[in-house]
């Protein structure tokens, strides 16, 4: 079992299996200017095949899909004895509590990620959609669903994810071998294009030296939805190496301004979008070459949200993907 199906297993919710072929979207097009257009998850009678419901996208997260396909990964920390997870981050993801992945309080300006030596080197990431849920008990599911500033309601508000219910895509992750340190350009720039389905990024600026905490993504003009320039602020970093499990796991808290074409002429767009990415890497015990892993991506209300209040830093919406990476 992996993380995200050991949260849904505390939390006694019930999980709805489906392939991931089964999501549909509603219309791509590539039209300038604000979309709020969500997915269409889908579901099928296993009787017939034929289709059962179609749910607007604001209610995709009432469901939780690929219960099973959240088993793949081979980077469990879900399974860790009590007494292994002994550092922050790990006991954080082992308590399968999605309230442990509270927002960052202390904004203070985190270190450079630097990752182990078993993931130095250039690989092919396939990132398969494997589930969602609510798991505030504070704002009801019905008023969630209605706000559609939640990080992930919207293409582009989760820029790495930027069409959150795509079945699978695939992103190009380097590691340097001697500072260990991450490509970002790199890996922004094919999780985005990957996601869209096009070549949407312009540039991305990024100086680990200078300023690690900082990313700024510039869209093709009048291609992207949502989109024309995204600005990234790192607010916090979490990293842990697990010696029982042979396993790595690392967090990034981030602040994320979007800059898009508004309803009123010559008025920008600007939203503001709080979100957190867990990760979960192992090493394939049989071959150096293959690393597998779980994404779990919290999404937080911003302060300026009328909800805020009822959920300060608490997730109201927890993603997940199952990560596997081949070296190129």
């Amino acid at each position: 079992m992996s993380i995200l199906f050991c949260i849904v297993s505390m939390l006694g919710m019930m999980a709805c299996q489906c392939t991931g072929h089964q999501l549909r979207h509603q219309s791509r097009g590539l039209s300038r200017g604000y979309d709020s257009r969500l997915l269409l998850p889908t579901t099928k009678n296993h009787a017939n095949h034929e289709p059962s419901c179609t749910i607007p996208r604001r209610e995709f997260s009432s469901l939780l899909v690929g219960a099973a396909a959240l088993s793949t990964s081979n980077a469990i920390l879900g399974t860790l004895p009590a007494q292994a997870a002994t550092g922050n981050l790990a006991s954080k993801l082992s308590q399968r509590d999605p309230a442990a992945l509270a927002n960052s309080i202390f904004n203070i300006p985190p270190q450079t990620q630097v990752y182990p030596d078993f993931m130095h080197g250039t690989w092919k990431i396939k990132c398969n959609y494997a589930g969602f849920l609510f798991p505030s008990k504070k704002i009801s599911r019905e008023k969630l669903i209605s706000n559609a500033q939640i990080p992930g309601f919207q293409k582009c508000s989760i820029v790495a994810l930027s069409d959150i219910g795509k079945d699978s895509f695939d992103y190009t992750l380097s590691i340097d071998p001697t500072s260990g340190l991450e490509d970002r350009i790199q890996t922004l720039t094919t999780q985005v294009n990957s996601n869209l389905g096009y070549d949407a990024v312009a540039a991305v600026k990024y100086n680990a030296k200078s300023n690690p905490n900082r990313i700024s993504i510039d869209f093709d003009e009048y291609r992207t939805i949502n989109a024309e320039r995204v600005e990234l602020f790192a607010n916090g970093r979490e990293s842990e190496w697990i010696p029982e499990t042979k396993t790595f796991v690392c967090s990034e808290y981030l602040r994320q301004v979007t800059f898009g074409t508004g309803s009123s002429v010559g008025i920008p767009r600007q939203v503001a979008t709080n979100y957190a990415h867990f990760w979960t890497w192992k090493q394939d015990s049989e071959d150096p070459n293959v690393i597998s892993g779980n994404l779990l991506t919290a999404a937080y209300l911003d302060p300026q949200d009328s909800m805020f209040f009822d959920e300060p830093s608490k997730p109201v919406a927890v993603y997940s993907h199952v990560l596997k990476g081949v070296k190129a």
